[in-house]
């Protein structure tokens, strides 16, 4: 990882804005301090093309200042399928939401070492409260961390602009700890519960998507707003 990544991933909390489809509301977004611009390649609402995001990683590595990174969003997507995707589209950063095994990451890793790879965990009501979790979030984790940049934990299904039990970041930011990994946090953020977040739980990076959309879109009113909240907490 060149240095240029290593001191950009020291900013906390970073900001990540989830599920662009579009150029001009990248560009729309320029000077703001945002450190990741993500794309959904996995079917939703939101879900974009390789062609379409051949042109948005583009306009996000034009915007300014520290290099923004741009993440592509996975769900269970064939490697080979996979391979020939980053064969084309320049991600910096793969996020993976399904069931991919350690096999899965350590051939991606080999095929792409310059491509960061962030495992997603999802927090279902089991997880919330129990003396065991620590220990079973390592031995989740543990296979998986000569590969993994960072990890993201989020509400069951992810997009669905619902948040999980906040109660259990503490577990996972205690292994983070352990393991040396950023922490981002998703699920139901919005400018009226980040701050909350940000001051009450320890997060190295929140992740928003529907927090940030009216009707649908994404909303640079919103965009503005959730950066100013997140600068000001």
């Amino acid at each position: 990882m060149n240095k240029e990544i290593l001191e950009s991933l020291s900013i906390k909390p970073r900001i990540k804005i989830c599920g662009l489809r579009d150029v001009a509301t990248i560009e729309a977004m320029e000077g703001l301090p945002i450190q990741e611009v993500g794309l959904l390649f996995a079917p939703s609402k939101r879900q974009v093309t390789p062609a379409q995001a051949e042109q948005l990683v583009a306009a996000i590595h034009r915007l300014s200042g520290a290099k923004v990174r741009a993440v592509g969003v996975f769900v269970n997507h064939p490697l080979e399928e996979m391979t020939a995707l980053l064969q084309n589209v320049p991600l910096d950063v793969v996020q993976l939401h399904g069931n991919e095994d350690a096999q899965y990451y350590s051939q991606l890793h080999e095929a792409f070492p310059n491509v960061a790879l962030w495992k997603v965990i999802s927090i279902d009501k089991q997880r919330d409260h129990h003396s065991q979790m620590e220990q079973q979030i390592r031995d989740e984790l543990t296979p998986f961390l000569p590969y993994v940049e960072s990890i993201l934990i989020d509400a069951p299904g992810g997009g669905t602009g619902k948040p999980f039990n906040w109660e259990a970041i503490a577990a996972y930011r205690a292994v983070a700890d352990q393991f040396e990994l950023p922490l981002y946090v998703a699920g139901g953020l919005h400018a009226g519960n980040v701050v909350d977040l940000i001051t009450s739980y320890h997060c190295d990076g929140i992740d928003v998507s529907s927090g940030v959309e009216s009707d649908g879109m994404k909303d640079l009113h919103k965009i503005n707003e959730f950066v100013r909240k997140v600068i000001e907490a």
